[in-house]
Parts: C-alpha cells; sequence; structure tokens
C-alpha cells in the first residue's frame, strides 16, 4: 500500500538509496567519452529576397512605426508589405488583425517581409509595449527575410492563426544572456499549420523557438543559439522537428506538456535528425517558484521530454553535455511534494480533470548519437539524483528516466490519489523505450518491478543491455497544409527516413470563409450636412473626422449634449492612467437592446458606444473644464458585427481624427501630490481586438464584444439631468432595454473608485471578496476567461465564477503562471502573501515585459493595487501558503 501521509516523495526516496548504496561509490566507470569538435556555426544568411509586383514598399524615415501600422492595418488578402533595409528603432508592437473588421472572415495569404535576416533589422529596445511583432486571426500569413531584435517580451508572436510561415526570420536579444531578456523568441501559440524554418534565434531568457498549444507543426533548419530553451514544443500535437542545431542554450530542445487547464494537451512529437551539442549555459531564466518554468532546466542537458505522450526521439547528434544526453520524465520530478500535487492538480476543475495527466507514455528513442555527457553535472531540481548516481556509480548516465510515474500508475498510487493515471497496458505500448543508441549509458531513478516508492532503484548500465530495451512502433510524418502548399519532411524536401510513411496533416478549423479586410467604406456618407447623427456613415464608413457623424451637438465637446445618445457610467473603473471617462451609447430610433445577466447586451444593428478620454491635470480637480481631452473610441456594430474606431482630438480641440494606427503622447498628471509623467497610448485599431474578442468555438467565428456594458456594473444610480436614477431602470423606461427582470434579482458590483481604497480595511471579508472580484472582472476578465485573449493561461476572472467553486484555482490561487517567469514569484495568487503574488507584481509594475493588463494602461493603479493587496491578504490560507 502506498503511504498516504507521505509528503515529499522525490528527495527523500533518492537520499535513502544513496545511504543504502554507498558501497558502490565513486566507482571506476568513465562515461565522458571524447567528444569531436563541433562545427563551427553561423546564423542562416539570406540569398537576397525579390519581391513581387504590386508589393508595398514602406520606405524608411519619419514615423515608421506609424506607417508601418497603417499597412499593416490596410492590409487586404494577397498583400506584400516590404519593409525597409537598415536598423530601425521601432516605438510599439507592430500588430497584424487579419479580422479587423469583427466579421469573423480572415485576411489570407498576407507577407510581411524585409530584405534578409541581417538587412532588416527591427529594434524594439525602447518600445512601450511588450511583444515585437504580433499575428493574430489570420489564415496564410508569411513573415521572412527580417529580424526582431531587443523586444521587451516576444520576439514574433501569434495567436489564433491557421496557417503560418516564419522563414529567414530572427529573433535576438544581444549582449550578456539575462533574466530580464524577452520571454520567447518566436512564439505561436494556439495555432494551426506551423512552418518555422531557416531561422535564428539568441538569446532567449525562455525559449527560442516556443510552439504552444498549437496543431501541425514543422520546426527545420533553424539555428537556436544561447538562449534557456533552444527549441520547446509544448502542449501541442502533431508537431516535427528535424534537421535543427541547438547549442550554447541551458537546455537543447524541450517536449513538455504542462497542466494549464484548457483543454490543450500535447501528443505525437518527433524530433530527429538535429545536431544538439554544447548546451551547457548557466540557467539564466527567472528563478520563478514555478515548478515547470524553464527555470528548472539542468544546465548541460539535450533533450527532455515531460510529461508527453507519443514522442519518437531519432537520429540526432547529441553531444557535449555537462549533465545529461536525454531525459524522460513525469511531471513528479518537477512537483515532488504530494500533498502539493494533488492541491494543485487533482481538485474538481482542475488540470487532471480537465484531461491532462503527468505521466510521459509511449516514448520510443532509437538510433541516436550520444556521446559527451556527464562531465559536470549540475541543476538544483536534480541535485539528489545526481548525487545518487555519481556517488552509487560514479557517473551520470547518458539517458535517464526517472520511472516514478509509471511506478505510481501501476502501483494504483496515482489513481488513489485522484489523478487518473492507469497502469500501464500490458502489451507494452506505454513503454519508454530506448534502443540502438551507441555506446551511451542508461539510468532508470525507479524499475518497472519497484512497488515502493519510499527507495528509488538508481539503476544504471554503463552500455545499454537490458535497461529499458524495447521498441515501439513509429509515429507517422507530421505535414503542415498553407493554402495548396503541403510541407513536410519527404513531402516538400528530400530529408532522408521520412518517404513512404503514414501523413497526419490537416486544414485546421481556424479561420473559415474568403476574408479580406474592407477599405474605409463609402466616404462620401461622411460629407452629409444634415443635423443629427449620420446613421449611414456609421452604418457604411469610417470616416476620418468624429464630428463627420453628427454624435454631439457640439462637435468639440463629446462629454455631454449627445443627439440622442445615453449616457452612462460603471460601478467600478477600468482604469486608463488616471484619465476620466464620458460614456453613451446611441441606438437607432425603435431598437432595443437585449438583457442579459452576465454577458454584454446583446445590442442591435446600428448601435454605437462613445467613450472619450480626457486627461485632468490634477485627479483632485476633475470636470472636462479642467482636463485635457485626447481621444474618443467608437465601437459600432455593423451588419458584420462590432468595428473599433480609434478617433485622437486635434491640437487646437476643435475636432478628433481617425488615427487608425493609435498614438502616443507624453502628458503629466498630478496624483496625490505627486506629479506622474507617462507616455499615454492611444490602441491601434488592431490593438482593440486584443482586449474585445472573444475566440472561436466550434464552428463560431471569433467575436468582438464590449466589455462594459453589462447589468452587473450599471446596476447603479446616475445622475442624470433630470434626476439621480439605476441606470437600469432608466434604460427601460427610456425604450431602448427590454427584458430586465426586478432589480433585486440583478447582479451588482460593488462601487469602488479612487479615495475608497482608504476604507478596505473596515470592509468585512464578504464584501473585500465581491469588490476585489469586480475590480479583476471589469480591468482584466476580458482576456482572462476562457473565450478570452489570455484563455491559455487558465486564469478565469469573470465576476459571477465563486472563488469556493474549485478553491479559488480559477482565480489564481495556487496557480502556477503558464508562460510568464515572474521573477522568484511561482503563482499568480499565494492566499495571504500579496508581495508573493504575481497577480499583484504584475499590477503594480509598469514595465512593458510585466504589466498587466499589458495595454491600456502605462501607470500603475494605485488604488486598484491596494485592493487586491487587500484582498490577496485576506484570503483563507491555501497549499502554496506554507
Amino acid at each position: 500500500m502506498h503511504n498516504k501521509t507521505r509528503k515529499h516523495w522525490l528527495p527523500s526516496a533518492v537520499a535513502l538509496a544513496v545511504a543504502l548504496q554507498l558501497g558502490g561509490c565513486f566507482s571506476d566507470s568513465e562515461d565522458t567519452a571524447p567528444t569531436p569538435p563541433p562545427p563551427v556555426v553561423t546564423p542562416p544568411t539570406s540569398g537576397g529576397p525579390s519581391f513581387p509586383e504590386g508589393a508595398i514598399m514602406i520606405e524608411a524615415g519619419d514615423n515608421l512605426t506609424t506607417r508601418i501600422q497603417e499597412a499593416l492595418i490596410n492590409a487586404q488578402s494577397g498583400d506584400v508589405i516590404v519593409l525597409p533595409k537598415g536598423r530601425f528603432e521601432i516605438q510599439s508592437t507592430l500588430l497584424f488583425d487579419g479580422d479587423v473588421d469583427g466579421d469573423g472572415a480572415f485576411a489570407k495569404n498576407v507577407t510581411i517581409m524585409g530584405y534578409g535576416m541581417d538587412e532588416t533589422v527591427l529594434d524594439f529596445a525602447n518600445a512601450n509595449s511588450g511583444d515585437g511583432i504580433f499575428v493574430q486571426n489570420a489564415m496564410q500569413i508569411t513573415i521572412a527575410d527580417l529580424s526582431v531584435y531587443e523586444a521587451k517580451n516576444n520576439g514574433i508572436k501569434l495567436k489564433n492563426t491557421n496557417g503560418i510561415i516564419l522563414r529567414k526570420v530572427g529573433a535576438v536579444w544581444e549582449g550578456a544572456l539575462d533574466k530580464d531578456n524577452g520571454a520567447y523568441g518566436l512564439y505561436p501559440v494556439e495555432c494551426e499549420n506551423i512552418l518555422i524554418e531557416d531561422s535564428y534565434v539568441r538569446g532567449s531568457a525562455d525559449a527560442g523557438i516556443y510552439v504552444g498549444q498549437s496543431e501541425y507543426i514543422v520546426v527545420r533548419n533553424n539555428i537556436a543559439k544561447e538562449n534557456v530553451a533552444g527549441i520547446e514544443i509544448e502542449n501541442s500535437r502533431y508537431a516535427d522537428v528535424y534537421n535543427n542545431e541547438a547549442m550554447g542554450n541551458t537546455g537543447g530542445i524541450l517536449v513538455f506538456d504542462l497542466p494549464i487547464n484548457n483543454h490543450r494537451y500535447g501528443s505525437s512529437v518527433r524530433i530527429f535528425d538535429n545536431k544538439v551539442y554544447d548546451n551547457n549555459t548557466h540557467n539564466f531564466a527567472n528563478a520563478s517558484a514555478n515548478p515547470a518554468g524553464v527555470h528548472i532546466v539542468p544546465p548541460g542537458t539535450g533533450v527532455i521530454i515531460l510529461s508527453t505522450n507519443d514522442v519518437e526521439i531519432f537520429n540526432n547528434q547529441i553531444t557535449n553535455h555537462d549533465t545529461l544526453g536525454l531525459t524522460v520524465s513525469s511531471f513528479f520530478i518537477a512537483e515532488p511534494e504530494i500533498s502539493d500535487f494533488v492541491a494543485n492538480y487533482g481538485q474538481p476543475g482542475q488540470s487532471i480533470e480537465d484531461g491532462w495527466r503527468p505521466v510521459p507514455r509511449n516514448i520510443y528513442v532509437h538510433d541516436n548519437e550520444i556521446s559527451g555527457y556527464g562531465a559536470k553535472p549540475n541543476g538544483y531540481l536534480i541535485t539528489d539524483i545526481i548525487n545518487a548516481y555519481v556517488l552509487t556509480h560514479g557517473a551520470m548516465p547518458g539517458i535517464l528516466y526517472d520511472g516514478l510515474g509509471e511506478l505510481l500508475a501501476n502501483n494504483g498510487t496515482a489513481a488513489y490519489l485522484g489523478l487518473r493515471e492507469m497502469p500501464f497496458a500490458a502489451d507494452g505500448s506505454d513503454n519508454v523505450c530506448m534502443q540502438n543508441n551507441g555506446d551511451v549509458s542508461m539510468g532508470q531513478l525507479y524499475s518497472n518491478s519497484n512497488t515502493d516508492m519510499s527507495i528509488a532503484d538508481v539503476l544504471y548500465e554503463k552500455t545499454q543491455t537490458n535497461l529499458l530495451k524495447c521498441a515501439q512502433v513509429s509515429l507517422p510524418v507530421h505535414t503542415v497544409t498553407f493554402g495548396e502548399q503541403i510541407f513536410g519532411c519527404g513531402v516538400d524536401d528530400d530529408t532522408a527516413g521520412c518517404d513512404g510513411g503514414n501523413l497526419i496533416g490537416g486544414g485546421g478549423t481556424i479561420g473559415d470563409g474568403d476574408g479580406g479586410i474592407i477599405g474605409d467604406g463609402d466616404q462620401a456618407l461622411c460629407d452629409s450636412t444634415a443635423s443629427g447623427v449620420n446613421w449611414n456613415a456609421l452604418a457604411k464608413a469610417n470616416c476620418p473626422k468624429l464630428s463627420d457623424y453628427g454624435l454631439f451637438a457640439d462637435e468639440t465637446d463629446p462629454t455631454q449634449n449627445a443627439n440622442g445618445g445615453m449616457p452612462y457610467d460603471l460601478n467600478t473603473q477600468l482604469f486608463t492612467d488616471y484619465a476620466s471617462k464620458y460614456r453613451f451609447v446611441f441606438m437607432p430610433d425603435g431598437t432595443k437592446a437585449q438583457y442579459s445577466e452576465n454577458e454584454a447586451f446583446d445590442f442591435p444593428v446600428g448601435t454605437v458606444i462613445s467613450k472619450t478620454f480626457a486627461l485632468p491635470a490634477d485627479t483632485s480637480k476633475r470636470g472636462i473644464a479642467n482636463e485635457d481631452l485626447i481621444e474618443t473610441r467608437l465601437l459600432i456594430k455593423r451588419a458584420s458585427g462590432w468595428t473599433a474606431l480609434p478617433y485622437v482630438w486635434n491640437a487646437q480641440k476643435s475636432d478628433a481624427v481617425l488615427t487608425k494606427p493609435g498614438a502616443i503622447q507624453a502628458k503629466t498628471v498630478m496624483h496625490k501630490g505627486e506629479a506622474k509623467t507617462f507616455d499615454y497610448v492611444v490602441p491601434s485599431i488592431n490593438q482593440c481586438k486584443q482586449c474585445h474578442q472573444f475566440k472561436a468555438e466550434g464552428d463560431e467565428f471569433p467575436r468582438f464584444v464590449p466589455i462594459g456594458p453589462k447589468a452587473r456594473f450599471l446596476n447603479g444610480d446616475f445622475a442624470y439631468a433630470d434626476a439621480t436614477v439605476n441606470q437600469l431602470s432608466r434604460w427601460q423606461s427610456a425604450g431602448i432595454l427590454e427584458g430586465l427582470p426586478e432589480l433585486s434579482s440583478v447582479p451588482k458590483v460593488p462601487a469602488f473608485h479612487d479615495g475608497d481604497e482608504a476604507g478596505l480595511a473596515a470592509l468585512d471579508d464578504a464584501s473585500l471578496m465581491q469588490t476585489a472580484k469586480g475590480y479583476l472582472d471589469i480591468n482584466c476578465a476580458h482576456c482572462h476567461r476562457p473565450e478570452g485573449n489570455a484563455s491559455n493561461t487558465g486564469l478565469k476572472l469573470e465576476y459571477w465564477r465563486g472563488y469556493g467553486d474549485d478553491n479559488g484555482y480559477s482565480h489564481g490561487t495556487c496557480k502556477q503562471p503558464v508562460a510568464y517567469g515572474g521573477g522568484s514569484l511561482g503563482y499568480d495568487v499565494v492566499p495571504t502573501k500579496p508581495d508573493s503574488s504575481i497577480m499583484h507584481f504584475r499590477m503594480a509594475s509598469t514595465e512593458p515585459g510585466d504589466r498587466m493588463p499589458e495595454i491600456g494602461r502605462s501607470l500603475a493603479h494605485e488604488e486598484g493595487v491596494a485592493l487586491i493587496h487587500e484582498w490577496i491578504k485576506r484570503l483563507p490560507a491555501a497549499a502554496c501558503s506554507n
């Protein structure tokens, strides 16, 4: 029987094994065979691209960032956008959204390219946002012949895109290898049909090439040099990684499957024909407490398989690694505390229930050349394992399998603990198999016959005789479909050993439809001289001036006297750098919004939501007379869906001008006696989608949705010109809302505004919980929910979601981050310890790579941070609080 009270199974077990087997210490075993010197490697060079007739040529010169943004916003299906030759300082993320008009039809076959990887260099060292290039909602996007340098967060990121070619691109952080370098170099996530080839990554503080939560993947002919992880395939299916060189990293190639709790788990990955060598760099990732972050990678490791099923590793050269050539491990190696493991992953609503499993199965490692390992083994995570092998056998093995997950599955412990791991199949199809890997030594921490996890076996064979010697059926070739083209090993190249096999590929499910980005519509409608709202222009044109729409009686004042618009406010604020906000909703005569209990109301076609931002000189003296008009954002519901248009007020404040690329303005605001100087950022038309879009589900297209006008935020009084009454009641009586139930049954978020933080200590725990949840809902839940842009994080912050439904896990309690390093912080929320919580840290930060929300603010909201600090401090202690 298992020991139900045992908490810390791995270190104690290995330590015991060492104590029991000291008689075999310091043997003469020698596993550091001479290694041939690696070849000299230089980044791939471009052969000089050619540009098609009609390509959109962006010239060097002033306002380059803005001109590139405009080209990306206005791109049509089939366009080729060529960036200029040279090295250029870029001010903000270059964002391409293939569904800019929100109709669910994606732009196709758009190419963004330069003159060569070394000829077109985009430098983001002084940018005000985290990513270099960000692509979302596209079909068949190509990025080629350019490099991104010094991105604060990720070099090139792609999301919700079907058909990606990254070819001859670079993602580089120059200089010292530092934890403050960006996270991922090339970073497709939640995508389909991904080809990454002939590219170069260097200096990433996480993974140089990272493909996450995606399927149908080919990564070939790349160089990953001096990153923490050279190449990482994480929570992804149907991937072929071949003909790459990974050198000088902490770990060469990683295949991870992590408990991210969003239904996306990995399998069917082939790693072959790669050169993996000299990956002995110190681990310079953020020293996070997250058990599965890349900071756990032992320096000097060639290939790591963690928790993933159905992996085949073959025909690779894996040479000259200080610690291990290759290791296969269950997740228990990363999270050895049994009580924490069950608490963090095995509870209702957590990852085990979501379908994730911690034990790797069907692993086949064969026909590799593995040499030159174990000369200087190190890595804090495996210190006990190193000691066990060195003291018992005098050396680390070249290949190590932990065997612990298999033991726990076979003896019933994992099932008993609610981890749903069944015994390995009797026919051997789940087994971890190794064969024909030359003279490499073999190690297995726990044997297949072990039934007592309190004693590790520390098995070792200097040359493989029996240990792990078996074979599995080879996996099929995995291919990428890009329009009419198919890419893959032996399909469009002559890589040996791939011909004649079964193929797995597919068109994917993202972005069905012909798509294309329409222009600005019928501009003649913008010239109407009629009084009142210009409904025709709102429906059919993106007008150059705000006044063209006739929304306000005084076209110079969008804060009052709307032509038929209903003013409204929210119970708790959506923070934007201490700006005041003036909101109105306009609906065509005779139309009504449909009430919804939890989501934004279902507004009729023709609806316009106007939100004007004005910055006070001093936050203690608000009111438009004391404020500077900055921007007015419109959400217009057209027949195709919602469209977002940002208008920036001119210097004379006589009108606001459509500014699709957004704008950056230097501002100063006095707040509580302190002058705060910052860059106020007006989001681009594409950035609006990052917050407002719900991703596609099933056969649905992505949906653009408003954030604020929900019942719980509107259920409060507003001072109208004639009376102060409940907003929902006024909307109903005005005939613009139907389906409203009795107000007593309508949810209501507690009010929280600047100044209210002084009363936080007086709130009881229940009131504090609701106030904090309301603030997180309006400021964070538009992304942090299953349908949102941050769905891959597993953080779910909708107000209606009960904190106690899953012991706070969805709200971040004891939840490890999926991608963010978090410095020394390991959990999104650590109850009773706000200063140990990533959520609190990121809300307080103003650094582009750290702050949350990542767009929409430059300053920290001190009052909101104080609210979340008090909330976390008073949460009931949990497993991670110790």
